[in-house]
């Protein structure tokens, strides 16, 4: 039996979730569950901000390597930038109710 596979010209791909480094992050909530340790850390590092609030800049640092990231600021030690943990990350913290990213 043959398949027939059709082309549809009106498709458009789903919109991602992407945040611009002005946009602010909320914690919600402490994970009651296991948690990789560098999603802990951005974690961590909201419960210390003031209002458990910072933008994205603050929490990534102001250029690729992570200049002054609060990430930093919490002891997250790998090869990782902030900026790659946060890219990772963001998306299971916000499905998990954990964070919101205004």
């Amino acid at each position: 039996m043959k398949t027939t596979k059709t082309i549809d010209a009106n498709y458009k791909a789903p919109t991602g979730r992407s945040y611009s480094n002005d946009a602010i992050i909320t914690l919600v909530a402490t994970p009651t569950g296991k948690l990789p340790a560098q999603a802990g850390k951005i974690i961590e590092a909201l419960v210390k901000a003031k209002d458990h609030t910072m933008s994205v800049q603050e929490l990534v640092g102001k250029d690729e390597a992570g200049l002054d990231s609060a990430l930093d600021a919490v002891g997250l030690d790998t090869v990782q930038t902030p900026k790659k943990i946060w890219q990772f990350y963001k998306a299971r913290l916000v499905n998990e109710g954990l964070i919101t990213v205004s």
